[in-house]
């Protein structure tokens, strides 16, 4: 990409960043959360920069499932004044900090104490895991059902997103190893060879929206699973993309484990008028007005609820 172009992109990401700024700032108006009934909790992970984006991901999801608990795993940029927000408008939320939830036998930092906060309430709750780059714009009752059925789900990435055998895995991951290879390829293929359950299986998921059944094992299993991983990969297993991986192991091998339908959850490049969740991965935040549009319907939404 020439120089000119990079400049160009640039100077497009950052208006795009700007107007959605102005249009998330007005969750800040909107009436604080009341604490709901459903059997669950919602677990997030925050960043002080993602705090009103956050806001609007977390109250447009409860505007259709309002959960008994709601938990954020707090990154170590928020600040007390981010605590202040956050207590102002989720009154009955948890904070816990990112460093009670890490394990010798695992890498830190990323999304992996997320994942072992997740682990560590499983035993005793069904844990709803939601990015803050997420909206809910229209009703999701594939997670109600999977909730009340005590059965766990995860984002897809194709239309069709299948459980696989680790073999089966494998083979899939295997075209894919060159030179520079992405460390969940890389993770794939060799997550066969590491002396894993032989019926243990595999979904290439999306971590940002996860439903984790209740499970008095999972937390063993997410430190068995590093550990053997770590021992293979070596530094490697310390790469971004590694705790991915390690979701999608463990919701592969959860109870009645699907992927919702996709587009209707997704990201908003496959998008249709019947999308009803939507995933604002990085890459796909700020290069045109989406994230803007679907923030302000969500903000739109939020604000129809009384106070």
């Amino acid at each position: 990409m020439s120089l000119v172009n990079r400049v160009i992109q640039r100077v497009k990401r950052d208006y795009f960043r700007g107007q959605y700024n102005k249009a998330v700032r007005q969750v800040l108006d909107t009436a604080p959360l009341k604490q709901g009934t459903l059997p669950f909790m919602l677990l997030s992970m925050v960043h002080q920069r993602d705090v009103q984006s956050y806001l609007v991901a977390v109250k447009s999801f409860v505007y259709f499932l309002n959960p008994e608990r709601i938990v954020v795993v707090c990154d170590p940029s928020i600040t007390p004044a981010d605590r202040a927000t956050l207590k102002q408008h989720v009154p009955h939320i948890e904070l816990r900090d990112a460093d009670e939830f890490t394990h010798p036998d695992m890498p830190r930092g990323g999304t992996w104490e997320r994942l072992f906060a997740i682990a560590n309430f499983s035993p005793d709750n069904y844990v709803v895991q939601l990015d803050a780059d997420t909206l809910t714009v229209r009703p999701i009752p594939e997670v109600r059902e999977a909730i009340q059925a005590g059965h766990g789900f995860v984002l897809g990435e194709l239309p069709d997103t299948p459980i696989r055998s680790l073999a089966e895995t494998r083979q899939n991951a295997l075209p894919k190893l060159r030179p520079g290879a992405h460390i969940q390829s890389i993770s794939e293929a060799e997550m066969a060879q590491v002396g894993l359950p032989a019926d243990a299986r595999y979904i290439r998921g999306c971590s940002g929206f996860t439903g984790f059944p209740r499970s008095a094992g999972m937390r063993e299993q997410m430190i068995d699973f590093s550990r053997r991983m770590g021992g293979k990969l070596g530094d490697d297993w310390r790469r971004w993309g590694t705790e991915q991986v390690t979701s999608n192991y463990l919701i592969a091998n959860a109870a009645g484990t699907r992927a919702l339908p996709f587009p209707k959850y997704g990201t908003p490049d496959c998008a249709t008028g019947d999308t009803a969740f939507f995933h604002f991965i990085g890459s796909m935040r700020f290069i045109n007005s989406k994230y803007e549009a679907t923030s302000r319907q969500a903000i739109e939404l939020i604000g129809s609820v009384p106070a």
